[in-house]
């Protein structure tokens, strides 16, 4: 563990230890509320709402209210939803990788981030919410400005004011679907939540927006950048590729393995509530921990082998989706996308080549996210 100057805040990177705070109530979970105390007066009014719409997510939340909310967010996944959306997830990836097989076919350079990573979890979250697909792109584009706030963009000096508009914008769309959705109940996970909204109370209305937001955020770009990077790391390991073509039923190992090795997030954002020593180091109440899955998931005491790539790696307890009760609600319903996104593409595309060296390749430039804000690829030349 080493203080970080830059960003103000102390690394965690060691399994045991990140594990630890995970578990650790001394370590919480609002990064909202810190936020908004050092906003100037001036922008008070103008972000009032974001910070009251995101300051009730899950994620930011702590017992007694993060239990309540997650037992009842919990109702709207069930097993049956998540099955039914099974079959969907697997009917958009087959038509999206067949598209990609297409154009690499006839030539093109494609960039599979925009031309499949995208639109598989924008056309699920349409699902999810029971909107046409053509909605897809909407959410798309707020999901984009939400992000800003959300994975740590401090370098863009618009992010607030356009995060506060893509928020009003996308709650005025949830609002019209919510009243739909109380005259007309459907089985899909936001008329699971109206309903609890409207049962005796249960979940308040900035509740319920709060958890279609936090929804929108992890179910569109925590996945497009997970099956990115898997796809990624597949096509830098072509043993891997043609092995998981020829044995496909070691997809839900693969998936583990491409979350642990190169998954979509670099740090998890914590502030200690109280002084707590972590190994010889104490950690003053205030100060800012930043947990960094990315490294602990290539600990070599925990991991063997850390640093090789294995889809068929039986133990292991990567902390990609988290620990304890801030474990990731939505860790079924992404294993299952990113499943059905992975056995389509291999099944229909060949392995193509990544256009650019790992050097040229546009990183994101934020603090959470972690991947490429683009994949081009071409059709590998046939010997």
């Amino acid at each position: 563990m080493l203080w970080n100057t830059r960003h103000r805040a102390w690394l965690v990177a060691r399994h045991p230890e990140v594990v630890a705070a995970l578990r650790n109530d001394a370590f919480g979970s609002d990064r909202v509320g810190p936020y908004f105390d050092r906003v100037k007066a001036a922008d008070r009014e103008r972000l009032e709402r974001l910070v009251a719409i995101l300051g009730r997510w899950l994620v930011f939340l702590s017992p007694p209210d993060h239990t309540r909310l997650r037992g009842l967010v919990h109702k709207s996944f069930t097993p049956r939803r998540v099955n039914a959306l099974r079959g969907r997830a697997e009917e958009i990836a087959t038509d999206l990788a067949a598209e990609v097989a297409r154009r690499l076919e006839a030539g093109e350079t494609v960039d599979l981030m925009s031309a499949y990573c995208m639109p598989l979890p924008a056309q699920m979250i349409a699902g999810i919410f029971g909107v046409p697909v053509e909605d897809g792109i909407r959410l798309k584009v707020w999901a984009e400005e939400l992000g800003l706030f959300v994975n740590g963009a401090l370098g863009d000096p618009d992010r607030d004011g356009r995060v506060a508009a893509a928020m009003l914008e996308f709650e005025r769309y949830l609002l019209v679907l919510v009243e739909h959705y109380r005259v007309n109940p459907a089985d899909n996970v936001l008329s699971g939540l109206v309903e609890a909204n409207d049962r005796d109370g249960e979940l308040s209305e900035t509740e319920l927006l709060a958890t279609c937001t936090l929804i929108l955020d992890a179910g569109y770009k925590t996945i497009q950048n997970a099956m990115n990077n898997a796809l990624l790391v597949l096509m830098w390991n072509p043993d891997s590729w043609e092995r998981l073509k020829r044995e496909p039923e070691l997809v839900g190992s693969a998936v583990e393995e491409c979350l642990r090795y190169f998954g979509p997030g670099n740090v998890i954002v914590r502030r200690a509530v109280r002084d707590i020593a972590v190994g010889h180091q104490v950690i003053s109440a205030g100060d800012r921990v930043y947990l960094l899955p990315a490294a602990a998931n290539r600990d070599s005491s925990v991991f063997e082998d850390a640093e090789e790539f294995r889809i068929d790696r039986a133990d292991n307890p990567h902390l990609t989706f988290g620990q304890g009760i801030h474990f990731c609600l939505g860790a079924s319903l992404a294993r299952m996308e990113l499943g059905a996104g992975l056995s389509a593409f291999l099944r229909l595309v060949e392995r193509p080549t990544v256009a650019e060296a790992p050097g040229g390749l546009p990183w994101h430039n934020v603090l959470i996210i972690h991947g490429t804000e683009a994949l081009p690829v071409r059709a590998a030349v046939r010997a």
